[in-house]
């Protein structure tokens, strides 16, 4: 079944991830959504290339969605640009191009640890620009990221509504 909006999900810690399984679980039935974890996905430590390939034509439109661990994003999905983009962008048939892309990231910090003056002396934007540089690579259209901050256990349920409301009205922007 075709859907709209392809999520590859990198979290190593999923499940135990108060913010991200709340966003899958409210949204995993939305036939505008298909979820994909990158950490459940391999096997061996390898990507089926032609499965990940199907999912990708399948979709209108692709999300990165990680939490920033040490300035960047979990492993699985810098283990998925290796194996999967890169045989795709660097093939006659690079059929992400113009596929629109956005990152969706979460941070345990607060929001103003992700400044010029806070704590990490760099905005979380600037932490991904890697990102934005490989969607241009592959030919994509990037978004903005969007970015979720205090995201931790004790995340209040209002906050977490609200977040909800915001992810998908900013992942339906990129159709």
């Amino acid at each position: 079944m075709a859907h709209k909006i392809l999520i590859l999900l990198s979290h190593p810690n999923a499940s135990n991830s108060v913010f991200n399984k709340y966003l899958v679980d409210i949204n995993k039935n939305s036939p505008d959504f298909c979820f994909h974890h990158l950490d459940k996905s391999k096997v061996n430590g390898l990507f089926d290339l032609e499965a990940e390939k199907k999912l990708l034509r399948e979709s209108k439109a692709l999300i990165w969605q990680f939490p920033i661990y040490w300035y960047n994003s979990p492993a699985s999905l810098r283990d998925w640009q290796d194996q999967v983009m890169s045989p795709i962008v660097y093939s006659a048939d690079n059929f992400l191009k113009g596929m629109p892309v956005r990152v969706v990231f979460t941070a345990g910090a607060a929001a103003e640890h992700y400044t010029h003056e806070g704590l990490n002396r760099h905005t979380a934007e600037e932490m991904l620009i890697p990102f934005e540089m490989t969607a241009n690579a592959a030919g994509m259209k990037w978004f903005k990221p969007l970015g979720f901050y205090s995201c931790g256990p004790d995340m209040p349920k209002a906050a977490l509504e609200k977040a909800a409301q915001d992810y998908e009205n900013s992942l339906l922007e990129l159709l």
